[in-house]
């Protein structure tokens, strides 16, 4: 009987050399220097997952990466510093460097707007690599095994690593905070300085030694400050910050005379220095004194926008009994990313008790009567909702209504819209009860839900961007800010997005049914069949 042979790879290898297992390709060395490096890969090699571990790679200055590849591991490697190429690879999402001696990382990684997993551990760094602050798709980051511990971060930091998925470093785990409050990163205590996160925080860190557990701000513990530069900083909070930690050094060096009253001094000064810092910003929104507005200087603007902050304020029924029942402690909610952006609101991906959250909220230089008004409405209306397809309400946290917060479930794939553009029909396709079906009867449920409500809760602005997926619970549908229950008092004209708008409503009819959602859902699967976005071809007329 003849056997039927696959044909082999392109290349043909020893035993001990590389190993290919249709897109991965791993080669483990012997500590030694790879002969022709240069050679390692072909020009059309379309590796997707590259590992190559125990070789010297020290001084080469190019592997010749394919382009393709979308996870990089480089094991072991004796690396002093990341080859350039790497921060070329458009396609690449994961990044595995543990045990090699980098000292630094390059900041190109702060332009890398792809990779989601990196790993640092088992280094040589002495310092936190500040890069990974302005990152704005890293879910998971490894950097234990340096010279460093964390003992203080700043609010911003702290936000930052407790949205990550996956974070591992090492931590001072300290007991006690002579300024700020002690909280908890992977289960050790570390300092969060009382700093918003839109200001240049400082990180405070010591030598990597176990046998050491003192107070990290005060000198003995106090190794390193470095104060990265964050989006959304100024150069007067720069000012005030770096003042601040002048004043910790300048009391430093005095309590390092006169020992007995240290902690007292540093913390009630340092306490001073950032609650006079953190007031005076509070106070100037307030009063809607931002310099880099035109309230600054126009009086009657002001004095209007003061106007319209007591409304706002007027408006808010505090002893609602809806929101109080649903009431959550406002500082138990953390922003950690923004992942979205409106005309009147934004949404954030968040913390609440350990737990990833999305958070909506106003924009804060869009406050206004109408706008609150609104979000106040879409609050209790996602209250009131409960069914397995519909975006999850978790509670709503507030001072003062212009600070709401909104906190959702998070679903972690994205909207419907993002999807379609990433897919082609043909490798997302309907045959097989594959995902699109899967999708369309996710939100079929969710219509009928709302429709069955009594009142009839209508949505209004269904579209493929407001139905959001996740890789275990499918699809929901989310965002009722226009939506509005089958009252004549509610029915209004010119609401929705004019894609999905159906023809009574883009006519300006206030009397119209729940059928302008099924209009809206027929455009959808549209979507769901072409990926286009509806009417993608059609000319103005």
């Amino acid at each position: 009987m003849l056997a039927t042979m696959a044909v082999a790879p392109t290349r043909a290898f020893f035993f001990d050399g590389p190993k290919i297992h249709g897109d991965s390709y791993s080669y483990k060395g012997n500590d030694d220097a790879p002969d022709h490096p240069e050679s390692l890969f072909q020009p059309d090699d379309t590796f997707t997952d590259i590992t190559l571990e125990n070789w010297n790679l020290d001084g080469i200055a190019k592997l010749n990466l394919p382009h393709s590849v979308e996870k990089l591991t480089l094991f072991k490697c004796n690396l002093g510093a990341i080859p350039d190429e790497v921060w070329a690879l458009e396609n690449l999402q994961e990044l595995h460097l543990a045990e090699n001696r980098l000292e630094a990382i390059d900041g190109a990684f702060a332009a890398s707007a792809t990779i989601t997993k990196f790993d640092l551990s088992a280094n040589a760094l002495t310092t936190f690599p500040n890069a990974v602050f302005v990152s704005s798709q890293l879910d998971s980051f490894h950097v234990s095994g340096n010279g460093f511990e964390i003992a203080a971060v700043s609010t911003g930091q702290y936000d930052f690593f407790a949205g990550l998925s996956d974070f591992q470093a090492g931590f001072a785990d300290v007991s006690s905070c002579a300024t700020g409050s002690l909280v908890y990163l992977q289960g050790k205590g570390v300092c969060r300085l009382d700093i918003a996160a839109a200001e240049d925080p400082a990180i405070v860190m010591r030598d990597h030694d176990p046998d050491k557990n003192e107070d990290p701000l005060t000198p003995m513990a106090t190794v390193g400050v470095i104060i990265p530069t964050l989006p959304g900083s100024s150069n007067n909070t720069k000012k005030y910050i770096i003042a601040a930690i002048v004043v910790l050094v300048v009391v430093g060096v005095i309590v390092g005379v006169i020992a007995l009253i240290s902690l007292g001094i540093v913390g009630g000064i340092a306490r001073a220095v950032y609650d006079y810092i953190s007031s005076w910003r509070q106070k100037r929104h307030r009063e809607g004194l931002h310099e880099e507005t035109p309230l600054f200087f126009d009086q009657a603007a002001r004095a209007s926008y003061q106007k319209e902050m007591e409304a706002v304020d007027r408006l808010f029924p505090s002893n609602d009994p809806v929101l109080v029942t649903w009431r959550v402690d406002y500082d138990s909610v953390t922003l950690v990313k923004k992942i979205a952006q409106g005309a009147f609101g934004e949404v954030w991906v968040g913390q609440y008790h350990n737990t990833r959250v999305a958070v909506k909220r106003l924009l804060q230089d869009q406050v206004s009567l109408a706008a609150s008004e609104d979000f106040l409405h879409e609050v209790k209306l996602m209250a009131w909702m409960e069914h397995p397809k519909i975006v999850q309400f978790v509670g709503v946290a507030w001072t003062k209504l212009v600070d709401m917060l909104a906190v959702i479930e998070y679903m972690d794939g994205g909207d419907l819209r993002t999807l379609l553009d990433k897919k082609s029909p043909k490798r997302l396709p309907w045959e097989g009860g594959g995902l699109k079906l899967q999708y369309a009867r996710d939100v079929i449920d969710a219509i009928v839900y709302l429709h069955s409500l009594s009142p009839v809760i209508i949505h209004r602005d269904l579209k493929s961007r407001n139905i959001l997926l996740d890789s275990k619970k499918g699809a929901k549908l989310g965002d009722f800010g226009v939506s509005a229950t089958k009252r004549p008092n509610d029915m209004t004209a010119g609401v929705g997005t004019a894609r999905w708008l159906a023809p009574e409503i883009a006519r300006g009819e206030e009397m119209y049914t729940e059928a302008v959602d099924i209009y809206s859902f027929g455009i959808i699967l549209s979507e769901l069949d072409t990926h286009q976005l509806p009417f993608a071809g059609a000319k103005a007329r």
